[in-house]
C-alpha cells in the first residue's frame, strides 16, 4: 500500500467480528520518561479500548489508564466513559496530531500488579500534547503485504503538558505514531521495538514465524530495510523482560535495558489469554560513523501467548 492523507481516517471495517482499528502513540525522553496512548476500535463488537501508560524514573510501577469497555467514538476519535474522556485529532494528515485526556488512573507499586487486577493508588491523569513531524522529513513506514494487520508508523516529536495527581510537567520527547487495521493475533508470539538516537532511527517488528518488518535509518545515509533479525530476551519477576539484545542484518548490534514496564493482559477471540508487555527502553547501538556512541530511548513490546 501507499500511505495517503485519507488513510489517517477510520477505514471500512472488515467482515470479521475481530477486526480492529488502532491509533497508537509512544513518546520517550532522554531522561527516562515514557508515555504511551492507544485507542482501538472494534465496530462489529461495538466496543473501544483506551490505554494510557506513563513510566517515570522515580516510580517503581507504571501509571495506568485502561478501559476495555469504552463506547465507540460517535464523532471523530473522541471517546467518553465513566471517569474517562479522550480525544485524538488529526490536525494535518501525516504531519500533526493532538491528544487530549482527562481521566482517573492508578499508580501501580510494581509492573506485575498490572497482571493482578491493576490495584493501586487512584489519581487524576491528563494530557494536552502534540505529535509533529516536519513535512517530508520522516515519511510513514508501511506494513508489508501479508502482514497480519495493515498500517503504517511514523517518527516525529511530542510536546505538551502532562497532569499526574496534583503535579504537572512539560513533555519534550521523541515519538512514534502508528495506525493499523485488520485482525490482530493474540495467539502467537511477537515482538517489536523502535529507538531514536542522535544519528540513528530503528524500527522493527518480528513474528513467531520469522518474518521481519522494519528499517534502520542512519542520519548520514538513506533508510535501509531490515532483512535479518536475531533477538535474545532476558526476563525477571513475573517473566517480564528486563533486558534484550538484537543483531540486525548480521552487523548492527543493539543492547536493550528496560527502564520501565507496562504489561497489559489480553483475551483473544477464542478466549485464550496472553500478555502484551510494553517497555520503555534504553538502547545502545554501538559507535556510529561520527565516532560517538549511539545511545537513546524508545519503546519495545513483547506479545506472549498464555
Amino acid at each position: 500500500m501507499t500511505v495517503h492523507a485519507a488513510d489517517e481516517r477510520p477505514h471500512e471495517p472488515g467482515a470479521s467480528s475481530w477486526w480492529w482499528e488502532t491509533w497508537h502513540l509512544d513518546a520517550a525522553t532522554d531522561d527516562g520518561i515514557g508515555l504511551a496512548v492507544r485507542l482501538s476500535c472494534a465496530p462489529a463488537l461495538g466496543v473501544a479500548w483506551w490505554w494510557t501508560h506513563l513510566v517515570l524514573p522515580d516510580l517503581p510501577g507504571p501509571v495506568v489508564v485502561r478501559d476495555h469497555e469504552v463506547p465507540p467514538p460517535r464523532q471523530g476519535l473522541e471517546v467518553r466513559a465513566d471517569g474517562l474522556w479522550g480525544e485524538l485529532t488529526c490536525e494535518t494528515a501525516l504531519e500533526h496530531w493532538s491528544y487530549g485526556l482527562e481521566a482517573f488512573g492508578v499508580r501501580l507499586d510494581e509492573p506485575g500488579d498490572a497482571l493482578r487486577g491493576e490495584i493501586g493508588e487512584r489519581m487524576p491523569v491528563g494530557l494536552d500534547i502534540e505529535w509533529e513531524v516536519e513535512p517530508d522529513a520522516n515519511p510513514p513506514h508501511e506494513r508489508p503485504a501479508g502482514w497480519p494487520v495493515a498500517g503504517y508508523a511514523q517518527v516525529g516529536s511530542v510536546r505538551g503538558e502532562v497532569l499526574l495527581g496534583r503535579s504537572r510537567f512539560e513533555l519534550d520527547a521523541a515519538g512514534c505514531r502508528s495506525h493499523t487495521w485488520g485482525e490482530p493475533r493474540f495467539d502467537a508470539a511477537a515482538q517489536g521495538a523502535w529507538l531514536h538516537t542522535t544519528d540513528l532511527d530503528v524500527s522493527f517488528a518480528m513474528l513467531d514465524d520469522g518474518r521481519v518488518d522494519g528499517y534502520r535509518a542512519p542520519s548520514d545515509a538513506p533508510a535501509q530495510t531490515i532483512s535479518v533479525l536475531r533477538g535474545e530476551t532476558h526476563r525477571g519477576a513475573d517473566r517480564l523482560p528486563v533486558a534484550a539484545r538484537y543483531v540486525i542484518d548480521h552487523e548492527l548490534e543493539i543492547d536493550v535495558e528496560v527502564l520501565g514496564l507496562a504489561p497489559v493482559p489480553l483475551v483473544g477471540p477464542t478466549g485464550r489469554h496472553s500478555v502484551l508487555t510494553r517497555a520503555l527502553c534504553r538502547y545502545d547501538a554501538g559507535v556510529g560513523s561520527s565516532g560517538e556512541r549511539r545511545v537513546g530511548n524508545g519503546w519495545a513490546s513483547w506479545l506472549d501467548p498464555g
